[in-house]
């Protein structure tokens, strides 16, 4: 490590223990009294020493609060992080001209010792230093440097309670604002039950009870009682969401994190509700002394959203899938198919004879019409296929992966025969067919556009060789006839 990622190293151990600039402290200006006796010194001082400048925590004598770093001892300790001992401060070329030996306080003998902190990954930096001085030249012994490191080792000691001291109290302070924070919240949870569909819950942790507010009770259609419930939070729950619920809280034991889900569940009365539950842990004296949450009634809400989600996805005329939805359903089985390294079957069917229903009997006739094609697609013949109207009179299929090739030709003469339909009223008849066009994903590298492309060319394929019929793309040769 370079000196400067050293020195950069020290500053930070120093600016974490923060300890620069603070006021006086009787054990730390107690141990600059030892330090001074204990060795018949002047002077003494415990040091810090900052980038610009060297500040006494602790000092003895007549030192000043701080002094400027150049040309002071104390930084030289705590560059090296080794004792300096200097005996006659005139006679060393490094000090003789110091502005501290030839002006006051007119050091004239130096001994120091680094004070150092031990950091998280077990490195001890130097922060300081405990440092004797006087006014007169003076020889040290093996004995007084050794009880100048103790008493360093004292410094240390002091420094590290101090900061153990820091830390608590600022997690008490933490541990204090958050218990205020729950009590503004269960405040909350009382006001809010008083303006939305929901109550709040509390499970003592050691007791293993749990007490319900009326907001509880009214949701699950039991009448309001002493706030002891008949039953568990998750008794009512269905399946998969009880099990769903159970691990969820299980987690936020073992790591302390909220949860929030919505679940199905059924009331007292036997009635379906859809709720959103909230849980988090309360605390007391620093451990988890109980779950508290919100249980909300978001049934209609629910409700409303799955309407809209199934509009936004649906043909308002015959209920099957829209573009969109059909879209988002190929990419899927083209995904599963890529994995699988399987194919995916595309059908593309457009009615012919659909605009001679709607001249000749009418726009509702043509809608019933529409009607009818989706039943047929949706009918137990053609167990699970994905059918969709596409707008107009264009209808697409996604068929089953696991449907071969020679399953999906004698499934698509059926379809072409339930595609025949007649309709008559006011005295004319109208005859509408389906023409279709089939692709496999294979052939198109599971890339939607192109499969549909591939399907659009056997469609239109099919209607120049008659109408009423079905062919299948060739990736080479003309489109093979179905029927």
């Amino acid at each position: 490590m370079s000196d400067t990622q050293r020195e950069a190293l020290r500053q930070q151990a120093l600016a974490e223990i923060n300890l620069l600039d603070t006021p006086p402290e009787r054990e730390f200006d107690a141990l600059a009294k030892v330090a001074q006796r204990m060795l018949g010194t002047g002077m003494s001082s415990i040091t810090l020493v900052a980038p610009e400048r060297q500040w006494f925590k602790a000092r003895c004598g007549p030192l000043a609060a701080e002094t400027q770093r150049a040309q002071a001892f104390c930084p030289i300790v705590f560059e090296t992080e080794a004792p300096l001992i200097v005996a006659d401060t005139s006679l060393d070329p490094r000090f003789a001209t110091s502005l501290f030996v030839t002006g006051a306080p007119h050091i004239r003998y130096y001994a120091g010792v680094p004070v150092r902190v031990r950091r998280a990954d077990g490195d001890r930096v130097t922060v300081g230093t405990l440092c004797v001085l006087d006014e007169q030249p003076r020889d040290t012994t093996p004995v007084d440097l050794e009880l100048l490191t103790e008493l360093a080792s004292v410094a240390e000691a002091l420094i590290e309670a101090r900061t153990l001291a820091l830390c608590a109290a600022k997690t008490a302070e933490e541990h204090r604002m958050a218990v205020e924070r729950l009590e503004r919240e269960r405040r909350q949870f009382k006001r809010a039950e008083g303006m939305a569909d929901m109550g709040s819950y509390r499970y003592d942790i050691e007791k293993r009870s749990v007490a319900w507010s009326d907001g509880v009770f009214a949701i699950h259609e039991l009448p309001v009682g002493d706030g002891k419930p008949t039953g568990d939070i998750m008794g009512a729950l269905l399946e998969p969401d009880r099990t769903t619920f159970r691990i969820a809280v299980m987690r936020t034991l073992d790591t302390g994190e909220p949860f929030e889900l919505e679940a199905d569940l059924v009331t007292a009365k036997g009635n379906a509700r859809r709720v959103r539950c909230s849980c988090e842990i309360e605390l007391a004296k620093g451990r988890p002394a109980a779950l508290i949450g919100l249980i909300q009634d978001i049934t209609e809400q629910h409700r409303l959203e799955t309407r809209l989600r199934h509009q936004a996805r649906t043909d308002d005329l015959t209920q099957l899938a829209n573009r969109a939805e059909f879209h988002r359903l190929l990419d899927a089985r083209l995904h599963e198919a890529r994995a699988a390294n399987g194919d995916v079957g595309l059908l593309l069917i457009d009615l012919d004879g659909f605009k001679g229903v709607n001249d000749a009997l009418g726009h509702a006739a043509g809608d019933a019409v529409l009607r009818l094609v989706a039943d047929r697609l949706r009918s137990s013949s053609y167990e699970r296929w994905l059918p969709a109207r596409l707008g107009g009179d264009e209808f697409a299929v996604v068929v089953p992966t696991d449907l071969g090739r020679a399953d999906l030709d004698r499934m698509v003469r059926r379809l072409l025969h339930d595609l025949e339909i007649v309709m008559d009223g006011q005295g004319h008849i109208a005859r509408v067919t389906g023409t279709i066009g089939i692709a496999w994903s294979s052939e198109a590298l599971h890339d939607r556009e192109r499969v549909l492309r591939h399907a659009d060319a056997a469609l239109y394929a099919a209607k120049r060789m008659r109408k009423g019929t079905a062919q299948t793309y060739q990736v080479t040769g003309p489109p093979q006839q179905v029927a």
